[in-house]
């Protein structure tokens, strides 16, 4: 199949494009927050995540956020033998009936889920980020009990795998970035 010099050029043309595209992103120094640092020497962000020892935080949702803070912070080496640094949250939940109808009963209801956090030095016992999360989410009310159960349980979920990602971005970012991301002096 020949190739026609306009589908040629246009190939030509995207390639230098996305030559062009790689130099700009690389020359005002973005890269990946994930990613091997190289030649800086600097532990790659991935690399510092595992080495936070995740405190117990109370009641099941706790267990549920940890466990997902887990599995995203403990990729390939499993849980850190002596861990740099220690995560502490505190957690907290709530939740408002919405859809209020005639009879006075709820036809939805919100949860706004909130977790307080800093990441501490474990030699020092220094804080050294301090900031907080929070994750909304609403779902149906049913007249069936147990579905109205299921559906709070999902509510949960969504709501701590929400936490949990944002959490680890924040705590990557820090690492990637050192102290400029949010100290824990700032308000």
């Amino acid at each position: 199949m020949a190739v026609t010099r306009k589908a040629l050029a246009r190939r030509l043309a995207v390639g230098v494009l996305l030559a062009a595209g790689s130099l700009a992103l690389s020359a005002c120094g973005f890269h990946t927050v994930y990613g091997d640092h190289g030649v800086s020497g600097k532990p790659s962000a991935a690399a510092q995540l595992a080495s936070v020892s995740i405190d117990i935080i109370p009641d099941r949702i706790g267990q549920m956020l940890r466990n997902y803070l887990i599995d995203r912070f403990y990729q390939d080496n499993g849980r850190p033998v002596s861990a740099g640094y220690r995560l502490s949250v505190v957690l907290r939940s709530t939740k408002e009936d919405l859809g209020i109808q005639k009879d006075a009963t709820a036809t939805r209801s919100r949860l706004h889920v909130m977790a307080d956090y800093q990441l501490i030095d474990a030699k020092t016992s220094k804080t050294l980020y301090r900031t907080s999360s929070r994750a909304i989410v609403s779902y149906d009310i049913s007249e069936a009990q147990y579905s109205t159960m299921v559906t709070e349980q999902d509510a949960y979920d969504r709501a701590l795998t929400e936490l949990a990602e944002e959490i680890t971005t924040r705590l990557a970012l820090y690492f990637d970035r050192g102290s400029v991301a949010q100290p824990a002096d700032a308000p």
